[in-house]
């Protein structure tokens, strides 16, 4: 029962380091889409609501939202539409990227860099022991910074070809 509450608080810790970071007029489901379509130009909205944890309305709304405030362009690609993002839309991600790493440094400044690296080592066990099918590892690294993430251990734990 302890270890579920220590789990919960940091979960919540975490999530409100991260919701106070987002950029002014961004919710998280916002930067979750900016940061799948920055990773994956040219995705289309039924790619993109299985994995925001939206209604396929839902993320039409949302990506309505997105293109108004100028962040992304819809292209139609035969009967689809594509998704990419405007330079409007490069810059809120860069800018979200580097408030994440900043919440990031908050959440982990009572720890020294050798308890940093066990539980990072920690968390990427934990990450790639969890089998899971592609599109549930898009959603988890649904907030990731994809550039930057160079094995991993999301990836690891697909269990589909």
């Amino acid at each position: 029962m302890h270890e579920s509450n220590l789990w919960a608080a940091w979960t919540l810790r975490s999530h409100d380091a991260l919701t106070a970071a987002l950029p002014t007029g961004l919710g998280l489901r916002d930067a979750s889409a900016l940061t799948l379509i920055g990773s994956h130009p040219g995705c289309s909205a039924d790619w993109l609501w299985a994995r925001i944890g939206l209604t396929q309305s839902g993320t039409v709304r949302l990506v309505d939202r997105l293109q108004g405030l100028g962040y992304v362009a819809r292209e139609r690609a035969g009967r689809s539409l594509r998704l990419t993002l405007l330079e409007a839309g490069e810059d809120a991600l860069k800018s979200w990227n580097q408030a994440r790493e900043e919440a990031s440094t908050a959440v982990l400044s009572g720890l020294d860099r050798a308890q940093r690296k066990q539980l990072a080592e920690l968390l990427e066990l934990g990450l790639r022991s969890t089998q899971r099918v592609r599109v549930e590892a898009d959603s988890t690294c649904r907030l990731c910074d994809w550039q930057a993430c160079k094995r991993c251990p999301v990836d690891r734990s697909v269990t589909e070809p």
